[in-house]
């Protein structure tokens, strides 16, 4: 779009890009306070359109939280003053890759102690195969103490 184009007429497209930036950013902020306080980090808005709604949900779970709360939510936002909104729709977009995420700390102890080879083994004894040989193995990985 050129310069000029933005600046034309005594509404300018510019104008209208700024009024429809601050009625998003109206509504982002009531779209947050419709939300749940546990659901809303995990929902954003993407689109609003048509009076349709489209929101990204971090996970399929909160896509399904999000899906028992349509009702509410586009009550809420209708009495918040938009009345024109008909549809709510969600899509599963992760906002990072597990990848990404930050390591949490948490270490798991995953050391095969003496007691626990024990009792696979002793359960193996009376396991028919392929259960048997597959105890065996997992018992295989007991770790002894260094003499």
């Amino acid at each position: 779009m050129a310069l000029s184009k933005l600046f034309q007429g005594g509404r300018s497209e510019l104008a209208n890009i700024a009024r429809h930036s601050q009625s998003l950013t109206t509504l982002q902020e009531a779209f947050a306070n419709a939300l749940d306080v546990d659901l809303a980090p995990h929902c954003h808005l993407v689109r609003y359109q048509n009076g349709v709604l489209t929101a990204h949900v971090d996970s399929a779970v909160w896509q399904w939280r999000f899906n028992m709360n349509k009702v509410r939510i586009i009550a809420n936002l209708r009495q918040q003053g938009f009345r024109a909104l008909t549809t709510l729709e969600s899509h599963v977009k992760p906002r990072t890759l597990p990848s990404q995420t930050k390591d949490s700390g948490f270490k798991v102890n995953r050391i095969m102690t003496h007691q626990s080879a024990s009792d696979l083994r002793a359960l193996a004894e009376s396991s028919p195969e392929p259960l048997k040989s597959q105890l065996l193995k997992l018992a295989a990985h007991e770790k002894t103490k260094p003499a």
